[in-house]
């Protein structure tokens, strides 16, 4: 088969040495989604690696296969990128999320701030962006997925934040985005649709954190957040 089979993540216990069994929905997707038959091989990316499988068995409630070869998978970058979403209006978290999944992050942490206008994260937004992540990190065939942290408020945001922390504010003029030397790990926040106050900067500030511009132009939050991951990682590749 093609380097273009479908990638799927699945959890440790579904190898058991050189065989594979899956159910509930990955084996539905498989069998009535996807529409794969015995012969079929995928890629299943568990703890790291990438499992090249040949399906021998195909049902809605289970699909087993061979492991054929196992590599190390290598799409993951070399800085861990955490990102700070603000809470968006209608689906537009929703496309941040897909797109930084793709390129990268690690991991994400949700929050309002003052002028938030979206406030809340309902229990089955939360299941839709979990699954939105894991989907993407399968389109992308990367290692891993995103962890998505616990909704929290701009005053809290800075303790779960891991050094270096970088805030992308309209409000800075004369400092740009740049990946500090040598970072294993970096923080991004980004501002939600009604910006970010002084007293909100004065406090990132106050707890360490580098405030920077991205360029003279007024980004929306979406296109902020995208194209700051975007350069920041492909900054550290």
């Amino acid at each position: 088969m093609t380097a273009a089979a479908h990638h799927f993540f699945v959890e440790p216990g579904a190898v058991d040495g050189e065989r594979v069994t899956l159910r509930g929905d990955q084996a539905r997707q498989i069998a009535s989604v996807l529409r794969l038959a015995s012969g079929d091989e995928v890629v299943l990316v568990s703890s790291g690696d990438d499992l090249r499988v040949r399906l021998d068995h195909v049902a809605t409630d289970e699909v087993s296969g061979t492991v054929l070869f196992r590599k190390p998978n290598t799409a993951e970058p070399a800085v861990s990128l955490t990102l700070a979403l603000p809470l968006l209006r209608g689906d537009r978290s929703e496309e941040v999320l897909e797109a930084v999944t793709q390129l990268g992050v690690s991991r994400i942490v949700p929050y309002t701030s003052e002028r938030s206008v979206a406030r809340e994260l309902s229990a089955a937004k939360r299941r839709r962006w979990e699954r939105i992540a894991r989907e993407s990190a399968e389109t992308a065939r990367r290692g891993r997925v995103p962890e998505l942290a616990p909704l929290v408020s701009w005053s809290d945001l800075f303790d779960v934040l891991a050094p270096p922390v970088i805030v992308a504010w309209e409000g800075e003029r004369e400092r740009r985005l740049e990946v500090p030397e040598g970072a294993a790990a970096l923080s991004l926040v980004v501002g939600p649709e009604g910006g970010v106050t002084e007293q909100e900067i004065a406090l990132a500030r106050d707890r360490g954190a580098t405030i920077v511009s991205l360029g003279p132009r007024n980004l929306r939050s979406e296109t902020a957040a995208i194209a700051a991951v975007a350069v920041i990682l492909a900054s550290s590749a």
